[in-house]
């Protein structure tokens, strides 16, 4: 079954020029097992996206840089892929930074982990902050105890007539997870006061904690939306400059003490230390101007030419030749009843209203790009067509960007491959936290012996 399916895969596979891969590493200290994921995403020429897991390989010895790079090699070789690497995802280790320096291949930082990171680091930025969420520890007393689950159950059905909640726990490796125990203690507040009160004395402190949650909202709502099977990595730029706005006005508001003000103030600092350069990162600032959305809405006028300057270099290369005979049998085959319609936005986070606002907003100097009339006549021709795309069109943040391009092939062919190489680049190794999620039910203490390669298959 395994080798119908490989190859199977490998078939889809040779329809690609260049492929987008995400990788994490996953350890079972109780089992003494460590796991490798690779994983690959692509867009065909129909504009689906491709996700597929390739390899759940186990990691022995050491987890040095050159061993992780080896095992890559071996893979994607493994897979005909060695020489169709774009970029790779992964987490900011040393050792896999490393590995992908071995393998002098473009790598960037899964951007999800790296927001959770700031938000790790503000937290601990003020010792106030840590005692507040050490106090809702209390969320530990109601999962450990059945007989506080049904009294809290019988307090919100029973005599408050509202749907029953349950306390959410804090974990350190859950993303976001000290938001949803704020926020959901929060919402029990009545049901669980004569509780909490022993913990939370004050209503200051019932005062700070709502701040809290509102500071931490928009990182919520940015790792929710970069963590869907729809995000695309040409958001990550324009949710990073809202999120930076809104941290901006929360902190100008009157309720903002200067303990608040201070942690905003690190949770800013953090943000431009670990995504100050993605404007210069060619991953993320061509995959932004090709989509009709952003477009050059968040560069300065002098990168809005180096963007554009690079992909025009890229066109005039023609490095990528996209024309296999399969990948057009692929695109015949395939059924698609999309639509590029506005589904609304009343179910959108305030992240995405305020990211509207300013895609909405009167700008018709942000995309004026001069043409360079002094060019020879096919670079003028592809800078007036780039020239085109940036005036001309103006999607909606709800309308499907994929689809958009698969309409609008013919009118831009010598963008398409680079559509199709920077826009499958996913903005973080969320398929490789899934995968590991799986692992981690495979392996209990009742299966600490189960061997690697058996562990493998399972996960797959």
């Amino acid at each position: 079954l395994y080798d119908r399916m490989a190859s199977k895969v490998k078939q889809i596979l040779e329809n690609f020029n260049k492929l987008s891969f995400t990788s994490d590493i996953w350890s079972d200290p109780s089992a003494g097992v460590s796991l490798l994921s690779l994983n690959v995403h692509g867009i065909t020429e129909d504009f689906c996206k491709v996700n597929i897991i390739l390899k759940c390989e186990p990691m022995e010895g050491s987890h040095t840089g050159i061993v992780i790079s080896e095992k890559f090699r071996i893979i994607l070789n493994e897979w005909n892929l060695i020489e169709k690497v774009h970029c790779i995802v992964h987490d900011q280790g040393s050792n896999m930074i490393r590995a992908m320096n071995v393998l002098n291949v473009t790598h960037i930082d899964c951007t999800v982990h790296q927001i959770q990171l700031c938000v790790r680091a503000g937290i601990e930025s003020e010792d106030y902050l840590l005692k507040i969420i050490e106090k809702n520890k209390i969320a530990t007393h109601f999962n450990h105890s059945i007989l506080a689950q049904d009294k809290l159950r019988k307090i919100q059905t029973q005599r408050l007539n509202q749907s029953s909640l349950a306390v959410i726990q804090d974990c350190p490796t859950r993303w976001n997870s000290t938001y949803y125990m704020m926020e959901r203690l929060l919402k029990l507040y009545l049901s669980t006061y004569n509780k909490i009160t022993q913990y939370l004395t004050t209503t200051n402190e019932w005062r700070d904690m709502e701040k809290c949650v509102a500071i931490l909202k928009p990182f919520e709502e940015i790792t929710r939306e970069l963590s869907s099977t729809n995000s695309l990595i040409s958001s990550v730029i324009p949710l990073l400059h809202v999120l930076k706005s809104t941290l901006q006005e929360e902190e100008c508001k009157t309720d903002s003490s200067a303990i608040f003000k201070r942690i905003i103030h690190k949770l800013i600092k953090e943000l431009n230390s670990r995504f100050g350069e993605l404007y210069n990162d060619n991953v993320f600032a061509i995959a932004t101007y090709l989509d009709p959305r952003y477009k050059l809405k968040f560069f300065s006028e002098i990168k809005r030419e180096q963007v554009q300057s690079d992909l025009l270099s890229l066109i005039n290369s023609e490095s990528i030749s996209d024309s296999s005979p399969k990948a057009k049998k692929l695109r015949m085959e395939s059924n698609d009843d999309r639509a590029i319609t506005s589904h609304g936005m009343k179910n959108s986070s305030h992240l995405q209203s305020s990211l509207a606002n300013i895609l909405n907003s009167n700008s018709s100097s942000d995309d004026d790009v001069p043409l360079n009339r002094g060019s020879t006549s096919n670079t003028y021709n592809r800078l007036f067509r780039l020239k085109s795309l940036l005036t001309k069109y103006k999607l909606q943040l709800t309308e499907d960007l994929l689809l958009w391009w698969k309409l609008n092939t013919n009118r831009y062919k010598d963008l398409i491959p680079f559509v199709r190489q920077f826009l499958a680049t996913p903005p973080g190794s969320v398929l490789s936290e899934q995968l590991f999620s799986g692992a981690s039910l495979i392996y209990d203490p009742l299966r600490n012996k189960l061997k690697s390669e058996k562990a493998e298959n399972c996960s797959l």
